[in-house]
Formats: C-alpha cells, sequence, structure tokens
C-alpha cells in the first residue's frame, strides 16, 4: 500500500500539499489521496482485464470453426464470467461513505482495501497468462488442450469473482 499511497500523495499540486497542513483537513484529504490510490490500482486491473477479454473473445472464430458444441458451450460460459467480473471491477465501491451509514470507512480500511486491490494484480497476471494459453491452444487447433485451457481460466476467474466478493466484504465491515 505504502508505495502507491505515497507516489500519489508525491504527484500532489503544492496547494494540495498546503491543504496536509491545515488542522482538520488533513485527515479529510488523506482519505481522498487513499481512494485515489485505490481507484488507480482498480483502473489498472480493469484495463488488464479488458485486454485479457478482447484477446478472448479474438479466439470466437477458431471455436466456431471447430463445431465443437461443447467447446461453444465453454467458451460462452467462460465469457459470461468475465462479463460479471469485468462488471463487478468496474461498478466496485471506492470506499466512501455517507453520513448516516452504519459502516464507517476509515483510513485503516481504506488501507487495507487498496492492499488488497493491489493483491488483484497477481490474479489478474494469471487470468492474462491463461487467455494467452487459450489463444495458443486455439490457434494450434488442439481441442484437448483447448479444453483444459479454458476450464483453467474459468477456475482463474471464478477465483477472481470470489477476490471481489471478499472485497465488499472487507468495505461493509464483514471481512475483517
Amino acid at each position: 500500500m505504502g508505495k502507491i499511497y505515497e507516489k500519489v500523495k508525491d504527484r500532489t499540486r503544492l496547494v494540495e500539499k498546503i491543504e496536509l497542513f491545515v488542522p482538520g483537513f488533513r485527515g479529510y484529504k488523506e482519505k481522498e489521496l487513499r481512494r485515489e490510490s485505490d481507484r488507480i490500482i482498480r483502473e489498472y486491473l480493469l484495463r488488464k482485464l479488458n485486454a485479457s477479454y478482447e484477446d478472448f473473445k479474438g479466439i470466437m472464430t477458431f471455436i466456431a470453426m471447430t463445431g465443437n458444441s461443447a467447446l461453444f458451450e465453454l467458451y460462452n460460459q467462460v465469457q459470461a464470467v468475465f462479463d460479471r467480473i469485468i462488471v463487478k471491477l468496474k461498478t466496485a465501491d471506492y470506499g466512501y461513505t455517507g453520513f448516516f451509514d452504519a459502516v464507517k470507512i476509515e483510513e485503516p480500511e481504506l488501507d487495507r482495501l487498496i492492499e488488497f486491490d493491489y493483491g488483484l494484480v497477481e490474479a489478474v497476471e494469471r487470468i492474462t497468462r491463461r487467455v494467452a494459453e487459450v489463444r495458443e491452444a486455439a490457434i494450434n487447433g488442439d481441442q484437448g488442450k483447448l479444453v483444459g485451457a479454458m476450464s483453467g481460466l474459468r477456475g482463474e476467474l471464478m477465483v477472481f469473482q470470489d477476490l471481489l466478493n471478499k472485497r465488499e466484504d472487507l468495505l461493509s465491515g464483514m471481512g475483517r
């Protein structure tokens, strides 16, 4: 968490740095910087996932050419999970809470959220590698490897979906 938060903090403008010294405003500003750090991580994850998803969608013609309906069904299942996790990541909460909300998200929770989201980078990298395996098997026309690679990709996507659910639990105060 420290690296990303410190980078965001270092890139603040002079006026924002002065604001960090104003009593009462400092806590507010630091929370905003933490939320911005988390947003940057999630935007990176989304870019990587979208790129992998586009690569995955590119193999549809190879799947169609096989004429294998079971393979086509597996492709559709994987695509559905891909769609769900991308939407879930796009709409994920930023750690804001309203004045009357029962659960308040303070700095320690925001720090845990940043750490958690930073840990998602590794999961996205695994997904990217799995998509490359699927693409290679599709291009080579090896249906056996393709089924195995797509099943592995679906597994990685399901793990990522579970991690996003844990992230929601963390924000709700249930995942401590």
